[in-house]
C-alpha cells in the first residue's frame, strides 16, 4: 500500500508524523487506539476499520473531525455510494490534511485545492 510518509504527515502535522503513519500501517494499531475503541463502544454494530482509522487519526491529528466530498449527482442519502474523498477537517480550506480516496487510498493534500481542479470527479 502506498502511503504517506512521516516527512509528509510532520509537514502537515508537526512532530505527529511518526504516530499517524503507524495508525496507517496497521490495523492493530487502530484498534487499539482509544478513540477507536471508544467509538466501536458507541456502536451498536461495528464500524468499518476505515472509520475507526479515521477517528484515531482525528484524535491524534487534534482536527475538528471527519468530513466528505461527494460527486456531482451523488450524496450521503442515496445509501449506495461512497465519498469521492474524506479528509480530516482542519477548519481551513487549503491547509495541507488527511486525505482517505473512495478506493482506500491514503494522501496528504488540501481538499480545497482538490475540489478546485476536479480531481475527484
Amino acid at each position: 500500500m502506498n502511503l504517506p510518509s512521516v516527512k509528509t504527515l510532520d509537514r502537515a502535522f508537526p512532530g505527529k508524523g511518526a504516530e499517524l503513519r503507524a495508525l496507517l500501517k496497521s490495523s492493530a494499531a487502530v484498534r487499539e487506539h482509544p478513540a477507536a475503541v471508544s467509538l466501536a463502544r458507541q456502536c451498536y454494530n461495528p464500524p468499518e476499520l476505515a472509520y475507526m482509522r479515521l477517528t484515531a487519526l482525528n484524535a491524534i491529528a487534534e482536527t475538528c473531525g471527519i468530513e466528505a466530498v461527494w460527486r456531482e449527482g451523488e450524496s450521503a442519502s442515496d445509501c449506495t455510494s461512497s465519498p469521492a474523498f474524506e479528509y480530516l477537517d482542519t477548519g481551513d480550506t487549503y491547509a495541507l490534511t488527511i486525505i482517505r480516496w473512495r478506493n482506500g487510498r491514503y494522501a496528504v493534500a488540501s481538499w480545497g485545492d482538490i475540489v478546485e481542479k476536479g480531481k475527484y470527479r
